[in-house]
């Protein structure tokens, strides 16, 4: 910069009368300003050594009303300066404690306002890091959010040597939001915001901060606190691998106005999906079980590693199984049907005439495994719906962690999407509070009448092709392909549009010993889709089995 470019900047810092310091810290100052009596804005002073110039010429060419709007950028000798305009408000930590906690409708209204702002970070190739509810301010026109000082730009070659990075190099963000890659475990991308926003709505829904671990969980499992369907998106949202989240802030949003179809003046401000999106929330409001079907997660804030694992023998045709030990070494099969090959006859069925109360649960634990010596549990099971009628929405397994002397240690309520009639499904999630369990039991909790969905119709998927190929630091990668079978949605958009692949590894004795899954698009119907499921420090295992459902 020449002196020219100098004396303008000073002159136009000197223009700016600071009406108050908001903060003053190592990274710089901020302050509230007025120019010549318009204003006020919110001025930063960045110094040199810190100053992320091309973040904040991104930021610029944001086009969210929810982001800040920039207003100048210039340069000084010892700092880097940011105008941007002032939003009146408070910020949403205050504005909770004023109110404890929020409605499924109020709080889906902020956190589809906060995904529209995240969505246009992410749009510009920006992860923000820091979404906390002492970053978001509630204004006249709704959210907005702020504070961009640990944000990134996550697309492109921003490691060492020109290479994508693989790890963040430092501990940053707010414990509690902060998702685990934060903590070292792998690069933070969109997915690491998806994360933080989940927890921004389990705070508002349960009027507890994440970080009171114990607290927050018992609210956000409480059906009398939190509605089902908001559990759903929390524990999707807040998965402990990123492949299983909403890939990003767009799809995140997605779940939420689909969580909320069917509410009458749950948008009442004028607030709409995006037009590309207008059929699928449509539609969803006949049928908005599909879309917050989460599979298998939980809230799982940690600092630690999720390594090595035991093995949990599968309690056949019972609501319960419980074990442990060690397992085995490693081939692989795929199985042809996703679901198995289960069709119980009549006499077993339960279906329920009418959706009177159920007077049996037709769900049924046919299988189940876990293993976790370092402490988190990472466990497959299979539910099989017995009713010949009625899909089962909203299935709820209770996953109890207990010590040698059977005092229970952890008891988390995982919900999955949804077992349609006649139907085995698979799914996978971690459980447990880090330190190893004894045993683990898991018990298939009755659905109410309401719970039973009759579809008419049904979607199925077979895997094919699936490989597992060593990667680099231990790692292993099962690679291969999900074709869609059958599809009875026909162009109406009745049923979902992703479906969740999950990994099922077995022993020697055919019993699972761990589950992982990840997240596609659905196929259209006859056509396939690519998927690739990464995991690390893997168990002894003898088989794998791959399959497909709607998520």
């Amino acid at each position: 910069m020449d002196d020219m470019q100098t004396m303008h900047a000073m002159m136009l810092d000197d223009a700016y009368h600071v009406e108050q310091v908001l903060a003053n810290g190592q990274y710089g100052i901020t302050e509230l300003v007025t120019l010549d009596g318009t204003g006020p804005f919110v001025r930063k002073k960045i110094p040199l050594q810190f100053a992320r110039r091309r973040l904040w010429s991104t930021i610029a060419e944001c086009r969210s009303p929810r982001l800040p709007q920039i207003e100048a950028t210039y340069e000084l000798p010892d700092w880097f300066v940011v105008i941007y305009d002032y939003v009146q408000g408070v910020t949403l930590e205050q504005y909770m404690a004023e109110r404890g906690r929020l409605s499924a409708d109020a709080a889906i209204r902020i956190v589809a306002q906060l995904c529209e702002a995240v969505d246009e970070l992410h749009r510009c190739g920006i992860v923000h890091r820091d979404i906390t509810p002492a970053n978001i301010i509630m204004a006249a026109d709704g959210v907005h959010l702020i504070d961009f000082g640990i944000a990134r730009e996550h697309s492109g070659a921003d490691g060492a040597n020109g290479m994508p990075r693989s790890h963040d190099t430092t501990t940053l963000g707010t414990w509690g939001f902060a998702a685990p890659e934060q903590y070292g475990f792998a690069a933070t991308d969109a997915r690491s915001d998806v994360y933080a926003i989940g927890c921004v709505l389990g705070f508002l829904v349960t009027g507890v901060q994440p970080s009171d671990k114990n607290h927050y969980e018992r609210l956000l499992a409480d059906a009398d606190v939190v509605d089902s369907r908001i559990r759903f998106i929390v524990q999707q949202a807040c998965a402990f691998e990123p492949s299983a989240r909403p890939q990003d802030a767009a799809a995140l949003r997605r779940l939420l106005y689909s969580a909320n179809a069917g509410s009458a003046g749950a948008y009442g401000s004028g607030e709409a999906p995006d037009a590309a999106h207008s059929g699928t929330v449509r539609r969803l409001r006949r049928r908005w079980v599909m879309w917050i079907a989460a599979v298998l997660v939980m809230v799982l804030i940690v600092a630690g590693g999720i390594t090595g694992y035991a093995l949990l023998r599968g309690n056949l045709g019972g609501g319960l199984a419980q074990s442990s030990s060690d397992t085995q070494t490693s081939t692989g099969k795929v199985p042809d049907k996703n679901g198995g090959d289960s069709s119980p006859d009549s006499s077993s069925a339960g279906s329920n005439d009418g959706k009177e109360a159920l007077q049996n649960n037709p769900l049924e634990l046919t299988e189940s495994g876990w293993s976790a010596p370092n402490g988190y549990v990472e466990y497959a099971l299979a539910l099989h719906n017995t009713d010949v009628t009625y899909a089962v929405q909203f299935p709820q397994v209770t996953v109890t962690g207990k010590s040698a002397d059977g005092s229970v240690m952890f008891s988390h309520t995982q919900v999955f999407a949804i077992v349609y009639a006649s139907e085995t499904a698979y799914f996978a999630g971690q459980a447990g509070d880090g330190e190893k369990p004894a045993s683990v039991e898991f018990t298939v909790e009755k659905p109410s009448a309401d719970d039973l969905l009759d579809t008419g119709g049904a979607e199925s998927f077979t895997v094919r092709g699936v490989k597992a190929r060593k990667i680099d630091l231990g790692g292993t990668t099962f690679s291969g392909e999900v074709v869609c079978e059958r599809d009875d949605d026909n162009g109406k958009g009745l049923y979902a549009d992703d479906i969740s692949v999950t990994l099922v590894l077995r022993d020697k004795q055919g019993q699972i010993v761990y589950g992982r899954n990840t997240n596609v698009i659905k196929p259209a119907q006859g056509s396939a889709k690519a998927f690739s499921i990464e995991t690390y420090d893997l168990p002894a295992y003898a088989s794998y089995d791959v399959y497909a459902h709607v998520y």
